[in-house]
């Protein structure tokens, strides 16, 4: 198990960006207190993924696209690109002191 944070290091509606074996990801806090992360690479061109807090949704900056933090599904993508799946879901443990794991 790597150890990722701590809870208290990722405020309610915000994200943390980590590597995961060797892969970029993302762990997001939504506003609805759920703890989730996603390797953070889009898997339409490989661009970077990050949290918009404004819209509540992960973006992919090279082409626009959104993906819903509950389950990484797309929730809307650019009309000029193909995209059938969403990202790639880390699963998450937290221990007794709130330690949060990635195995």
């Amino acid at each position: 198990m790597e150890r990722i944070a701590n809870l208290r290091d990722i405020k309610q509606g915000g994200s943390l960006a980590f590597t995961y074996r060797g892969e970029r990801a993302i762990l997001v806090r939504t506003k609805k207190d759920d703890l989730v992360a996603y390797v953070a690479v889009c898997p339409h061109a490989g661009g970077d993924i990050e949290w918009d807090e404004g819209i509540d949704k992960l973006l992919c900056e090279t082409h626009m696209s959104l993906f819903n933090a509950e389950d990484g599904s797309i929730y809307k993508h650019s009309k000029a690109v193909e995209l059938s799946e969403g990202l790639a879901r880390i699963e998450l443990t937290i221990d007794d002191n709130r330690n949060i794991y990635a195995p």
